[in-house]
């Protein structure tokens, strides 16, 4: 009989296993299907999505506008927009002509800027060779700016093309954000009638999770980035380099990456702190190095929780998955695609823990939490409940442990009821 019970849990689980294997299976062979049919209307999606995302980024400052009451809604769309076309187009003016400038300096002063790279290297190689250890930076160098020769030649060629392109697309993004913005309530009222109502407070939960993880993701990103400018600008400011504007930009749009951005925003002040003034090589990279890791250890893991509350492994697999899905894009906006989801994964798993309790318990943990944060939105509210519910479960088992320690044979019967319920959806061992 025991055996025949045995074999049948064993059946059981197996069974059970093989359908999450299947399921598991069968959704990633949809889900690549599905990515194989969204691959053809990548350009669309990704000019929607900057387009909500332009609107998303502005409509603060509208309702900010109307708020105060300074001029009617429609009014302050107008306003807000051409603030910032017209700020965005000084803003890329002043760029382009800032880079023409110092790409033709650039350019002049290649030679002898070629002549001090190579000296550099040489003397490097000096340093760090010993025995048969020699190093050639310079023939390395040189293959490299070969390379970069032939993919700046490739790429000026391609020049109309991709401004006109972009410029088209720029020009959608803009009309289609506008549209998004000035009629943001009537599309959200009309999303709210398709959806049913019984998933009313799921969406309620969707919007303020986009909106905190978006808007907390952009405002770090921000923030760090305008940090690392300031810093680039100091030191290209206290070494004298060339080519500030350069420099500035090139580690100010690293450090807008994701994750491996913050290393990559180094490389440009220290290579030219090593090139041009490698006196202060000692000072600059120190402190680089130094700031970076506040930076890193202190100032982003604290943005970064309050804006997604997601686990670093989990940021580094939405920025790997981002970028192989849809490339750069993907990449700086998977992570807080990725905090979404993961919000409604915590609600569902807190929700279940919630099922599995006695109501009069859940009752009484709700009212404590709704007392100690009033303020808490409700899954703010159920991932607390949670947390103590199961806390809770941990401290009785620990009392019945204890009790079984000094010997009350209650306890003990409790205990063991315990265990065989945790051991019912266990198999057991051939």
């Amino acid at each position: 009989m025991d055996e025949d019970l045995t074999r049948g849990k064993r059946e059981r689980w197996w069974r059970s296993a093989f359908l999450i294997v299947a399921t598991i299976y069968v959704s990633l062979l949809l889900a690549g299907l599905f990515v194989r049919i969204l691959g053809g209307f990548t350009q669309i999606l990704l000019i929607l999505f900057i387009a909500w995302l332009l609107a998303f980024v502005l409509s603060p400052l509208v309702g900010l506008i109307v708020e105060r009451r300074w001029m009617p809604r429609g009014a302050a769309i107008g306003a807000v927009y051409a603030a910032t076309l017209l700020g965005s187009g000084f803003v890329l003016f002043y760029a382009a002509s800032a880079i023409g400038s110092s790409m033709g300096e650039m350019a002049a002063d290649f030679p002898t800027t070629r002549a001090r790279i190579e000296g550099t290297l040489r003397a490097w190689e000096g340093a760090i060779s010993f025995g048969r250890f020699e190093p050639d930076l310079v023939r390395l160098y040189r293959d490299v700016e070969g390379t970069a020769a032939q993919l700046a030649t490739s790429a000026l060629g391609e020049v109309p093309a991709v401004t006109f392109a972009v410029l088209g697309a720029l020009v959608l993004v803009i009309i289609l954000s506008l549209y998004m913005l000035a009629d943001s309530a009537r599309i959200l009222a009309k999303l709210n009638r398709v959806i049913p109502t019984r998933y009313s407070h799921h969406v309620e939960i969707l919007e303020r999770t986009v909106a905190r993880a978006f808007g907390g993701f952009l405002r770090a990103q921000v923030i760090l980035a305008a940090v690392q400018t300031a810093l680039t600008i100091a030191v290209v400011l206290l070494a004298g380099l060339p080519y500030g504007f350069l420099i500035v930009a090139a580690s100010a749009l690293a450090m807008l990456i994701p994750f491996f951005g913050p290393p990559l925003a180094l490389v440009p002040p220290i290579v030219a702190t090593a090139i041009f003034a490698p006196q202060w090589l000692l000072v600059v990279a120190p402190l680089l190095l130094i700031v970076q890791t506040v930076l890193v250890n202190y100032l982003q893991p604290r943005l970064m929780r309050e804006a997604l509350g997601m686990h670093p492994i989990l940021v580094l697999v939405g920025l790997l998955v981002g970028s192989q899905v849809a490339g750069l894009w993907g990449a700086l906006f998977g992570i807080p695609i990725l905090a979404v989801l993961n919000v409604f994964f915590n609600y569902a798993i807190n929700l279940r823990t919630i099922d599995e309790t006695p109501a009069v318990e859940v009752k009484e943990v709700l009212e404590e939490v709704r007392r100690e944060s009033p303020n808490a939105t409700p899954e703010q509210v159920v991932a607390i409940a949670a947390d103590r519910i199961e806390e809770d479960q941990v401290e009785d088992v620990a009392d019945e442990v204890a009790a079984v320690v000094a010997g009350d044979t209650a306890h003990q019967g409790r205990l063991r009821g315990i265990v065989d319920r945790i051991d019912q959806d266990r198999p057991e061992d051939d």
